[in-house]
């Protein structure tokens, strides 16, 4: 890792006041290890076991254990996980709680404010995803299953309580269907078919607008 990335993303403290998540050991080399009760301070040991330095990272970001590096708090980073859930006070800054994160915005499902350093944009998720606050990106619906934003909630539609899996059509588009499965936790999917042509409720398929009566004229 270049030490100019390193700058980038914590400070390093004058004083020790944390504890490290477990002993330094002698290894021969310097190492970094998580701080036991908060998530964004870390600490460094040197070669010879002694604990050398304590570190903070950038408000927003978190010591992610694995890596070893400041990161946003999402998948394998999130304080929830360690059980570390102390954070430095924030710095609030325009429309971002911290000067690093992500946020939803207000009441919208496929909204979200993204902070860099203080410097906001605003991301819109496509292709009918919403943003998903565990993983901090955009996700199917039913992958999120965020309150006020799931799948059922969006389309007005759930899944059969005993159904293996299966698509049943959207009644207020043809060529839109849902897909009920075990890789859906059972959370309807919306899909769609090819331009052309609509989804075939009988044979669970993609098929000529003519062979479905109800859709027969959908193109017309």
């Amino acid at each position: 890792m270049s030490a100019i990335y390193l700058v980038s993303l914590f400070s390093l403290l004058s004083t020790i006041t944390g504890e490290p998540a477990k002993p330094c050991r002698k290894t021969g080399e310097r190492y970094f290890l998580s701080d036991r009760q908060q998530c964004d301070r870390f600490h460094m040991c040197d070669e010879s076991g002694e604990l050398a330095a304590e570190f903070l990272c950038e408000d927003g970001l978190v010591f992610e254990t694995i890596s070893k590096q400041c990161s946003l708090p999402f998948g394998s980073a999130r304080c929830e996980l360690s059980g570390r859930l102390i954070l430095q006070e924030p710095q609030p800054i325009g429309n971002c709680i911290r000067r690093n994160g992500k946020w939803a915005l207000g009441d919208t499902c496929n909204q979200y404010i993204d902070c860099s350093n203080g410097v906001e944009r605003l991301v819109t998720c496509q292709n009918h995803l919403v943003y998903d606050e565990t993983t901090g990106d955009c996700e199917h619906p039913d992958a999120a299953n965020r309150e006020g934003c799931t799948a059922e909630e969006l389309y007005g539609f759930s899944c059969p309580a005993v159904v293996g899996q299966a698509r049943f059509g959207a009644e207020s588009d043809c060529r839109a269907f849902f897909t009920c499965a075990v890789y859906t936790n059972y959370h309807p999917r919306l899909g769609g078919c090819p331009v052309g042509t609509v989804y075939n409720d009988v044979r669970e398929i993609c098929d000529d607008p003519e062979n479905v009566p109800r859709c027969r004229d959908y193109y017309n």
